[in-house]
């Protein structure tokens, strides 16, 4: 897992492991540290190695009836 101060070799979405903040990112820009946690060892994990989850199983989403306009 990349970490603070590392260079990206591949572009992609990551999030941290600390708190889940998430950034894109270029190839050959160096990692940041997290948003959250300045000056702190950071890790970040791609999402692609993650289940990415539809709209409707997020906390708060709840169905909408589609009828309404």
């Amino acid at each position: 897992m990349p970490r603070n101060k590392e260079l990206n070799m591949k572009f992609g979405v990551y999030k941290s492991v600390c708190c889940g903040a998430e950034i894109a990112i270029s190839v050959g820009m160096a990692f940041p540290d997290c948003p959250n946690h300045l000056n702190l060892t950071t890790e970040w994990k791609s999402v692609v190695d993650e289940k990415i989850r539809h709209v409707t199983e997020l906390s708060g989403n709840e169905k909408k009836d589609s009828s309404a306009a």
